[in-house]
């Protein structure tokens, strides 16, 4: 199974009128091309749940999603994961 290092980037969208507020999780290989795809969640509780699904500790996953909410973009670079947890995920089509 091969794995994939890279990026993954958490922006939170503020929503619109019609649209309420989520966060859009997407990983970003560091090398080649991949069909990754966008994962739109909900709330900070929900955002905090699906990074520990894709293996982030519990209190890392907690200072990623806190600063997702309070400071907008952000980056967690040098992830690895397989093809298999990407795509188990939502990461990768």
């Amino acid at each position: 199974m091969q794995k994939h290092t890279g990026t993954i980037r958490i922006t939170p969208n503020p929503g619109s009128a019609t649209e309420r507020p989520y966060f859009e999780v997407v990983f970003v290989p560091y090398q080649g091309r991949l069909n990754t795809r966008t994962v739109k969640v909900g709330s900070h509780e929900g955002l905090l749940s699906f990074l520990m699904e894709i293996r982030i500790s519990e209190d890392e996953a907690a200072r990623w999603a806190g600063k997702a909410r309070s400071e907008g973009v952000v980056l967690i670079s040098g992830i690895e994961r397989t093809e298999a947890q990407l795509r188990e995920n939502g990461l990768l089509a």
